[in-house]
């Protein structure tokens, strides 16, 4: 995965949740918190304590974000999956459990309009092994007619929408189940990881059989306490053991008109 799409899902993260991004160009971005936000993110307890002790307002903090392909062009928190504020953006989203419901908005001129709901998804796959990475999808499903596409928030970059529903628009009645559309999208996520280059969990693996080997060795040479060897063993597991873990970010429901629907189908991430 490249830091671009860390960078989009940051952007959502902030859209999703009220701040104002008040500097915008490619691969840059500064955004104005909200109190909400400051609270959760900024480590200020003191200072928001005094705030509510005095009764103000008080004033959220800016913060600045770059694509790490930048390098020191531009000022601001790199994003890549080394970046203590990006994993706490992560933290903060899976607590919140963030969910939203948004509808195109619509200029109309004409009546009944109908809007296809799309489930969305941000979903973070951990890699762990020997070398340990993340990687981030973004996933659609069309509630309609079942298609799925990948990177859904960078197709919807600057497509206006609302919390409520346009005049002259209707939102379509989903064919598909909300709980059958979410199954399909973990069912693709399984598909997906099965076509990804396994040499990851060969390298993780090949590690762990020669660390057993080296441990094996020293405990019959020594006279090592057996529940010393299996503890020993279990943290070499943890290590180097191969596995992927999947956490589902934030979703919700998106109802799209058909125009732009059939736009995100053809159009490349």
């Amino acid at each position: 995965m490249n830091s671009a799409s860390h960078y989009e899902f940051t952007k959502t993260f902030f859209e999703l949740n009220g701040c104002e991004i008040t500097e915008k160009k490619r691969g840059h971005m500064k955004v104005k918190l909200t109190k909400e936000m400051d609270e959760s993110l900024m480590n200020r307890p003191f200072y928001w304590h005094y705030m509510k002790k005095m009764n103000r307002e008080g004033d959220p903090l800016s913060l600045t974000f770059k694509d790490i392909q930048l390098g020191e062009e531009e000022e601001g928190i790199y994003l890549h999956p080394g970046t203590p504020k990006l994993q706490q953006i992560y933290q903060v989203s899976l607590e919140k459990g963030y969910t939203t419901r948004l509808y195109e908005n619509v200029n109309a001129t004409v009546q009944n309009i109908a809007l296809h709901p799309w489930l969305c998804m941000n979903v973070r796959l951990t890699f762990r092994g020997k070398q340990s990475k993340d990687l981030l999808l973004s996933l659609g499903l069309n509630l309609i007619n079942g298609a799925l596409i990948h990177g859904i928030m960078e197709k919807l970059d600057n497509l206006p929408l609302m919390s409520k529903v346009a005049d002259y628009t209707f939102p379509m009645t989903p064919l598909i189940k909300i709980e059958s559309g979410y199954q399909r999208i973990l069912d693709h996520i399984e598909s997906y990881l099965s076509s990804l280059d396994t040499h990851w969990a060969e390298e993780s693996l090949s590690q762990l059989h020669h660390e057993k080997e080296l441990l094996e060795s020293f405990y019959h040479s020594q006279d090592v306490d057996e529940d010393q060897y299996e503890k020993e063993l279990e943290q070499l597991l943890i290590r180097y053991q191969p596995r992927i873990q999947l956490e589902v970010a934030n979703g919700g429901l998106l109802y799209l008109t058909n125009q732009t629907s059939n736009n995100m189908l053809t159009k490349k991430s």
